[in-house]
């Protein structure tokens, strides 16, 4: 046991002095005024792959060798040795500084390539933020179109998608965030611009998919002037996808936000119209009339088409309401050219609808109009 100790605390010994005797050595390279001596000493550490022992030396040296032939090296290795430590933030800017002074030298190939691997080795997961991977990728171009004839021009072709497959994924997330938060009307733009940016995105259907979600969704929460707008634009939004994916599997709920748009299209209209000046309903009433004679025919489900042929009936009763109001409003002037024309409504109204739900309401408002007239005769 006694002598197994012995042997270990010798070993230990050993090590302690080895260790001591390096650091002294070391200790006396930094501390030496003899240039020659401190970069024979620097270059053994480097090509020892000591990097952190080399970098100090290396700094120091290279104030004081400027002009000097041997500088160039020493930069170069300097660099590297940086980059060997993962000091990549370092090393991105020495390798572009070195090629800068350096344009024409035997390690300018080999710096402009590192210096693009410096970012790449700093680009982050998708989930992160990307200013490495951009940086990244305009390096690696930066190497290809100053050596295009290179042998790395291949990787660093293969290195670009990497990172704009990543720049891709971090665009998707920032699109499906903004969904999921309830912001659409960013989630659609975000979509938006991910397809202007990465014409080759892989998930390009589900993208197209979700900008006509995203715009429905929107559409639905905009204030009531803004709506019919905005289905519009879901409607352009539906045939772009349909041309593009005629057998996409989002396709059946696409043509439900399709379909849904087309009546509430006439639906916003006529509460647009509720909400305006008397004066300027009917022509409102008239769109959503005509927006239900151009969709009618086309809507899918019959419970939609039920509903919107009720939205059609009611903005064809709202326009005899309202040429009421504006009789009993009118001035003296305009009072007989207005009844005859809630006549006229009224008439159309009664012929088309005369089952309706609101016909007894329709002529109360008739007899009101004309007892009015017979009361003044």
């Amino acid at each position: 046991m006694l002598k197994k100790y012995t042997i270990t605390s010798l070993v230990a010994l050993i090590l302690l002095v080895a260790i001591s005797s390096c650091s002294e050595s070391y200790t006396r390279v930094q501390k030496s005024t003899d240039i020659n001596y401190k970069l024979k000493k620097a270059v053994e550490y480097y090509n020892k792959k000591r990097y952190y022992q080399a970098i100090p030396l290396f700094e120091e040296l290279m104030g004081l060798i400027k002009g000097d032939p041997r500088a160039e090296e020493i930069y170069f290795q300097y660099s590297n040795a940086e980059f060997e430590e993962k000091n990549y933030v370092i090393a991105a800017y020495h390798f572009k500084r070195f090629v800068e002074v350096y344009p024409d030298s035997r390690f300018a190939e080999e710096a402009l390539y590192k210096y693009a691997l410096s970012y790449a080795k700093q680009s982050p997961t998708s989930d992160l933020e990307q200013v490495n991977t951009e940086r990244g990728i305009d390096a690696y171009q930066y190497f290809i179109n100053t050596y295009p004839n290179s042998t790395r021009v291949a990787l660093c072709n293969t290195e670009i998608d990497k990172m704009r497959k990543k720049l891709e994924e971090k665009a998707l997330a920032i699109g499906d965030l903004y969904y999921k938060t309830g912001n659409y009307r960013a989630a659609a733009l975000s979509f938006k611009q991910a397809l202007r940016e990465f014409p080759e995105i892989t998930e390009a259907e589900r993208v197209n998919f979700m900008i006509l979600k995203s715009d429905y969704k929107f559409a639905t929460l905009s204030i009531i002037q803004k709506k019919s707008d905005r289905y519009r634009d879901l409607i352009k939004d539906y045939k772009a996808f349909t041309d593009k994916y005629p057998t996409s599997k989002y396709k059946e709920e696409a043509t439900k936000y399709f379909e849904l748009s087309k009546f509430e299209i006439i639906n916003s209209q006529i509460e647009n119209a509720s909400i305006a000046k008397a004066e300027e309903r009917e022509k409102l009433y008239l769109d959503a009339i005509k927006n239900y004679n151009l969709y009618n025919s086309s809507f899918v489900q019959e419970k939609t088409k039920a509903k919107a042929a009720k939205l059609y009936e009611k903005a064809q009763f709202l326009i005899v309401k309202n040429s009421h109001i504006l009789v009993e409003s009118a001035p003296d002037l305009k009072k007989n050219e207005r009844i005859t024309h809630f006549n006229q409504v009224y008439q159309k109204f009664i012929d088309n609808f005369a089952g309706s739900k609101y016909k007894k309401e329709a002529e109360k408002l008739y007899l009101t109009v004309n007892n009015s007239i017979a009361t003044k005769s």
